[in-house]
């Protein structure tokens, strides 16, 4: 009768422990599956995930810097990869401006100098007006006759202070051709200044643009994270992503 007892006992035993040894198994089985799966799907966690929008720009801010200086809407906005055309542009006109002018005024002083040197004029105190009179009149008194006989008796000029006098005719006409090339040439600053002009309203219409662009955009940063770890320690640690969108 004992014997049978000690029998019933260690077979319950031996199943007690086969039944620990089977769920210790699962248990170990399920840690391992769920291992596998965090490293083959790279299982990221979806709670801990964070937004954070850029400050928006103001786009009247950007229209007047662009107003004032071309590039300087777009270097505000952050971008330079539009705004240093216009930077190239403003450069171009207002060197355009200084050519002109310097090349201009070389030509004048230098066509007055021809003309004091062939007529004998004194280019000290005189205005345009004068010199183009020079260049239409061999002399001070053929300027004075014609005036007279037209009754300007406002426009005659003191022969003391205003004479000249053209040695020949062909140097007379080539202080005239050189006096309108240098007209001319200070005329041909009104495109340059135009275009700083023009250059001005399309960069402030185009920072603007991008501003507005910018605000609207989805642009921000993204941080996600994600479970790290290995086949006998799945939860080795945490990662964290950081995701700039543009």
């Amino acid at each position: 009768m004992q014997k049978k007892i000690i029998l019933v006992l260690i077979l319950i035993l031996s199943v007690h422990i086969g039944y620990t040894q089977v769920k210790t198994d699962n248990a170990f089985n399920k840690k391992q599956v769920l291992s596998d799966n965090i490293l083959k799907f790279n299982y990221k966690d979806s709670i801990n995930k964070e937004e954070q929008k850029p400050n928006k720009k103001n786009p009247a801010i950007s229209l007047f810097l662009s107003l004032l200086l071309p590039g300087a809407g777009h270097l505000y906005t952050g971008r330079m990869d539009v705004g240093k055309y216009f930077i190239v542009s403003e450069v171009s006109c207002w060197l355009g401006v200084a050519g002109m002018s310097y090349y201009g005024n070389w030509l004048r002083d230098d066509s007055r100098t021809f003309a004091a040197e062939h007529s004998g004029l004194n280019k000290d105190g005189k205005d345009d007006d004068y010199y183009s009179n020079v260049g239409n009149f061999n002399s001070i008194y053929e300027y004075n006759n014609e005036k007279l006989a037209k009754g300007q008796w406002d426009k005659l000029y003191n022969p003391s202070t205003h004479f000249w006098s053209w040695d020949n005719e062909l140097n007379k006409n080539n202080f005239d051709l050189q006096r309108k090339k240098s007209e001319r040439t200070y005329n041909t600053r009104i495109v340059f200044a135009t275009g700083l002009i023009v250059n001005r309203i399309v960069s402030a219409i185009s920072a603007l643009v991008l501003t507005n662009k910018f605000n609207t955009s989805s642009s921000g940063m993204r941080i996600n994270s994600e479970f790290i770890g290995t086949q006998n320690n799945p939860y080795d640690g945490l990662r964290l992503n950081f995701v700039k969108s543009f």
